[in-house]
């Protein structure tokens, strides 16, 4: 019973993880707005949220190991309320900086644990891990609509909401009394030696591993400054922010269709084989977006984008299992790769647009693109070598 509510409780955070996500960049006009922000200082905002996301891989990993899972989850848990409170009450700028760096650690650490817990019980299951990214989706999809509504009273009081719900994680993760199947498996091995081994970071040698971990930077570097920067660029593009908003439901609607689909796809095709193909397309779709004028020709490429794109983490993530399951710090180490990229690319999108437009720092995510083929096309090689 305890594993069931432990389940559960992961799949909303990850439903929760969403939500957050995509609140940030929906809030961002009106943070600058109402805080007089350059196109720099907006990314480097971005860049602190993903810089929280970073540091949490990490950090959850030996907190769990040290504190214990539930200690662990529930600081972590409480530090993404604090930091969304931080950012609805705060009334000094340099501050908003900090609220979002807690609020990236703290979802971070949620969506990282809640990944982990997942692998563990399905043993890397990629049509469970395919569900479990759908909940995300699921948050994302609402997360705008939400927002929209509650704008209607003031962009802080979207913020409140979303902190509300923050704490029904907390909640969750605290009636959940018994953690011991994931104390189990880490201590699980037949001597000493092998017990140290799995508290090592060994996978770090392994070429598998490297070749996942650049597959996992390069996805976060587009999803991170795509989701983060996709409703400022669609007002830039002289749309509404409602319309704007309801892109980015758009793109996480698709991306939930998207990641279904895919999940009973790895039934027939390798899930190695699909990857360079998603990520081919992904990059097409991009790119079409960036030319387009109109409205229904930007839905219809948003669109392209988030279906495109919907299945390329969920298989990352699944692929990684042979090691996060024998590695507590596997997982947190991949998810601190991967948001390295999601640190960088926002704040780099910032940079170029500030002295060529948007349009110019939007194109720099097609660098990212181009190389995720490249390091999925790698993936295969390795495989079949």
């Amino acid at each position: 019973m305890q594993d069931k509510k432990l389940y559960r409780a992961c799949f909303y955070a990850f439903f929760y993880g969403g939500i957050v996500m995509i609140t940030i960049g929906a809030a961002l006009p009106d943070i600058r707005a109402s805080y007089n922000l350059t196109d720099t200082m907006s990314g480097a905002l971005l860049s602190c949220y993903s810089l929280g996301n970073l540091a949490s891989g990490i950090i959850i990993g030996f907190a769990s190991l040290y504190l214990g899972h539930k200690p662990a989850i529930l600081i972590f848990s409480g530090l993404l309320c604090l930091g969304l409170a931080m950012l609805a009450f705060t009334s000094l700028p340099v501050m908003l900086f900090t609220a979002c760096a807690l609020t990236g650690l703290g979802r971070g650490s949620i969506i990282t644990f809640s990944q982990r817990t997942v692998n563990i019980f399905t043993n890397g299951d990629p049509k469970t891990t395919g569900l479990l990214h759908a909940t995300f989706a699921v948050g994302a999809i609402l997360s705008p609509l939400i927002f929209s509504f509650m704008r209607l009273i003031s962009w802080r009081a979207g913020i409140i909401l979303v902190m509300l719900l923050g704490f029904v994680a907390v909640f969750m993760f605290m009636s959940v009394k018994d953690y011991s199947c994931l104390e189990v498996h880490d201590s699980d091995s037949n001597s000493e030696s092998e017990s140290h081994t799995e508290k090592s970071f060994a996978f770090l040698h392994d070429k598998g591993f490297v070749i996942i971990a650049c597959l996992m930077f390069l996805y976060l570097c587009s999803e991170f400054a795509v989701s983060g920067w996709l409703v400022t660029y669609m007002h830039h593009k002289n749309m509404t922010l409602g319309y704007a908003h309801s892109m980015a439901s758009l793109l996480w609607f698709v991306m939930l269709a998207g990641r279904l689909i895919c999940a009973r796809l790895v039934k027939y095709i390798s899930q190695r084989k699909i990857l360079p193909v998603l990520a081919l397309c992904s990059a097409l779709s991009f790119a079409f977006m960036l030319i387009s004028h109109g409205e229904v020709p930007v839905a219809l490429s948003v669109a392209c984008v988030g279906f495109f794109m919907s299945g390329i983490s969920p298989m990352i993530y699944a692929s990684s299992a042979p090691y996060t399951n024998k590695f507590p710090l596997a997982m947190g180490i991949l998810f601190t790769i991967g948001c390295m990229g999601g640190t960088i690319m926002p704040l780099i999108t910032g940079v170029i647009a500030e002295f060529y437009g948007f349009d110019g720092g939007m194109s720099a995510i097609l660098a990212t693109f181009a190389l995720l083929i490249v390091f999925a096309v790698i993936n295969i090689r390795r495989t079949n070598a």
